[in-house]
């Protein structure tokens, strides 16, 4: 990838050089028109689209108004799109308008609204999916455009998680990162219109590394709906992209020409919990062990924090699981590759029996599987002896696949 790209994969918190509204524009950068670029990685966090009231622009029943301070027709640096010259924009409004501008407009271009008491308030552009808004008007497209970007960033939970981009504009392109191996879902709608339109379908890992706040997981009070019904497929309803892209994203959904489709991974700041698919026990550290060597076992939930776990990425599909109590990873002792060899935890130092893959096994269950002995003739995975449902069965590595896989599918979800 080159560095242009590298740099528009960065995350949203642009800190380049700032435009400001008025200077003449000299063009948005190489990086927006590259093809070759794979998507963008972003961060989300806006916890709503509702956070403009009818007052300053964004209203759930009027869409966008040109009266109240943003207009679809004028530029955004125009006195009748997003100007300071329109009074001033209020707290709520400034995290939805961050977001629609951060999706409109490249990086390098910064709008400037007023705030309470007549500070200055800079909107950095950076994904520049509808950059012709910056002074012209915004037809169906860039509202189209504009919409699936920013209804990709919302998060219920108000968390910042990393994701990857894929959709039609130049700025974002089609492509696949390994660093991101879950396609959560796509995104579409046009919340410029009236009433305004805001969905989303189920990519097909969903249930895969869910996140706070985002699809798979509790989102109460989403300002989107799938239209294809309860866990509606976007696989069933959408049109792929073109070949040879046709399995990265999606061109169009439900009338929609222009979708924005979500690829993400584990969060790294947000803990865990690992439930075995046969006994529906819990992994967690032996009484609430804090030292190196503490054991581990199975118990019933009890939702403390000795059951609970860190997932960070390492490489691709390679990932440490670390205690959130101890902050300690469980490893394979004594780099053992034999069945039936102990797992515990000890000090984090990145060797290969610290590491695990977690491979999909469907419905949101995984394989747990160690990377020392992955791609070995007997590669080892995370199981619970004799699929034992009693407290304090011990958890060990046993050949992968062995008596049929049962005890050796473990769900990764955010404990309720």
């Amino acid at each position: 990838m080159s560095t242009t790209n590298r740099a528009l994969a960065l995350s949203l918190l642009f800190s380049g050089a700032a435009w400001s509204a008025g200077c003449e524009q000299d063009g948005i950068g190489d990086a927006v028109h590259e093809t070759e670029a794979p998507g963008a990685k972003s961060e989300n966090g806006l916890s709503s689209v509702n956070g403009l009231s009818s007052v300053n622009g964004l209203s759930s029943v009027n869409g966008l108004s040109s009266v109240n301070g943003l207009s679809s027709v004028n530029g955004l640096s125009s006195v009748n799109g997003l100007s300071s010259v329109n009074g001033y924009i209020t707290a709520d409004a400034k995290a939805t308008m961050a977001y629609i501008v951060r999706c409109a407009l490249p990086a390098g271009r910064t709008i400037t609204m007023k705030g309470p008491n007549n500070t200055l308030i800079p909107l950095a552009g950076q994904l520049g999916v509808a950059p012709e808004w910056e002074r012209g008007a915004c037809g169906v497209d860039c509202q189209q455009q504009v919409t699936a970007c920013v209804l990709a960033h919302v998060n219920t939970s108000g968390q910042r998680i990393p994701l990857w981009l894929d959709g039609d504009a130049p700025s974002l392109g089609w492509g696949r990162s390994t660093s991101y191996p879950f396609q959560e879902g796509s995104f579409f709608g046009n919340i410029f219109s009236n009433p305004p339109k805001a969905y989303f379908c189920n990519g097909k890992d969903f249930d895969f590394g869910v996140v706070p706040g985002r699809l798979g997981a509790s989102q109460s009070g989403s300002p989107y709906q799938n239209p294809f019904g309860a866990n509606g497929a976007c696989s069933a309803s959408c049109t792929p992209a073109d070949a040879p892209y046709s399995n990265d994203g999606y061109k169009a959904c439900n009338g929609f020409n222009h979708v924005v489709t979500v690829y993400r991974d584990f969060a790294p700041n947000t803990q865990y919990v690992i439930r075995n698919g046969k006994t529906y026990t819990i992994a967690e550290v032996a009484a609430f062990s804090t030292v190196d060597g503490g054991n581990i076992q199975s118990w019933a939930q009890t939702n403390a924090v000795n059951q609970r776990w860190y997932i960070k990425r390492s490489a691709p599909n390679q990932y440490q699981i670390i205690g959130a109590q101890s902050g300690k990873c469980m490893e394979v002792a004594g780099y053992s590759t034999a069945a039936e060899a102990n797992v515990r935890q000890w000090a984090c130092h990145g060797g290969q029996n610290q590491l695990w893959q977690l491979n999909p096994r469907g419905m949101g269950w995984y394989e747990i599987r160690s990377v020392q002995t992955a791609n070995t003739a007997s590669p080892m995975c995370l199981d619970i002896k004799n699929t034992s449902n009693i407290n304090g069965a011990n958890i060990q590595q046993y050949n992968c696949g062995a008596y049929g896989y049962a005890a050796q599918q473990w769900m990764i979800h955010i404990p309720s």
